[in-house]
């Protein structure tokens, strides 16, 4: 059975040979114990390299993606992982380099800036300071205008779009279930964003509509390039609940939700929706209403534990299983091996399971609990047909 037939049949609510593998992301520390050598795979320090590369020179930049490309791979074919999803990368070119670990990016046409800082110790790269952190509305609504322009005069997108996605899957050996990040919807994360979604709310609505009309252009391109499916949503929820109400969900991001998974569709694709936190407010609009075929980066410890979402909606397929948060940090091999075991005799009878952690492979995941949940996954996840 290939790869991608095993996550079809999955999708399918029915048995394959064994339950699918997939982590989107891995961190390069644990992947570079795991293989034995330095790789560059995954995590919020791939992003800091890449824009430091760009920095250095186009020939550094480039160097530096072929490696990342290959070392991803890589560890995909050593793992026998059943699905491709691109590394997320930070491919925006900086306009001046503050310190080691800081970078600015000008777009000098609209008047926008941004600041990202990585933070070595908790291998995070992230916005520290904006021309809209500054300036609030004026600048939102110069980056909503901008991005409707360049909506407007855009094309579909062409196989370059997707050519890490492709060209991972052809190194790793071929046949696996291509996902992308097409249809990605979310309500920046800060204060200024969720206010403007009770006073402004009509910016908002621009700005989503925009990856709409983003994703109804990439469906028809992706499917014709053998892509089989979407693995998008956006963050919606901490630990203690949605990040805002109900009502503002079924307003701004429903209606778009079903748009964009009713297109996806249409083209033959499977939409799986990510979000952290605890989404229980939010399941029937989420899970049900808005069409979506599964759901992903399950947050364990926030409270979505796997059987019961499985036991409650079960014509979805879930992304999931161990907790990074705690499990895979913090237990004993003994302890993970033990969860991923409860995990497959609770939620892989019947399809519709492909196994992981709730969100990825963080830096602070000792390679030992990686490995144990690994094997583990291929021992207990084998269906007995």
């Amino acid at each position: 059975m290939t790869h991608q037939e095993r996550v079809q049949i999955t999708f399918r609510h029915q048995e394959p040979d064994r339950v699918p593998l997939f982590e989107h992301t891995i961190s390069s520390r644990v992947a570079s114990e795991f293989l034995g050598r330095t790789v560059h795979t995954g995590g919020p320090r791939i992003r800091w390299e890449e824009t430091s590369a760009r920095w250095e020179s186009e020939q550094a930049w480039q160097d530096y993606v072929g490696r990342l490309i290959g070392d991803f791979a890589e560890l995909i074919r050593e793992l026998d992982q059943d699905i491709v999803r691109a590394p997320w990368r930070h491919a925006a070119r900086p306009s001046a380099r503050l310190d080691d670990h800081t970078f600015r990016y000008d777009d000098r046409e609209n008047d926008l800036w941004s600041v990202f800082h990585y933070d070595h110790h908790a291998d995070v790269f992230h916005e520290v300071d904006s021309a809209i952190r500054q300036e609030g509305y004026p600048a939102i609504e110069r980056l909503v205008a901008s991005m409707e322009r360049s909506v407007d005069a855009s094309g579909p997108p062409t196989a370059e779009s997707y050519a890490d996605l492709l060209e991972i899957n052809d190194r790793a050996g071929g046949g696996r279930f291509l996902a992308t990040g097409d249809g990605f919807l979310m309500v920046p994360p800060a204060a200024i964003w969720y206010e403007a979604m009770l006073t402004r709310p009509d910016l908002i609505e621009r700005y989503l509509d925009c990856s709409v009309r983003r994703a109804l252009k990439a469906f028809p391109e992706a499917a014709a390039l053998g892509i089989h499916g979407s693995f998008s949503g956006g963050d919606l929820a901490y630990s203690a609940g949605p990040i805002f109400s109900p009502a503002l969900f079924r307003k701004l991001i429903l209606p778009r939700l079903r748009t964009v998974v009713k297109a996806a569709h249409q083209y033959g694709l499977v939409y799986l929706y990510l979000t952290d936190g605890m989404v229980w407010p939010l399941a029937q609009e989420l899970f049900v209403d808005s069409g979506v075929d599964g759901y992903g980066e399950i947050d364990i410890d926030a409270g979505m534990g796997l059987a019961e979402v499985k036991r409650s909606f079960p014509h979805l397929t879930l992304w999931g299983g161990i907790s990074c948060g705690k499990t895979l940090t913090s237990a004993s091999p003994v302890e993970v091996r033990e969860a991923v075991r409860r995990t497959m005799l609770d939620c892989a009878p019947g399809g519709g399971l492909i196994f992981g952690s709730s969100n990825s492979i963080h830096q602070g995941v000792p390679l030992s609990n990686f490995v144990a949940m690994h094997e583990a996954a291929l021992e207990f996840g084998a269906y007995r047909g």
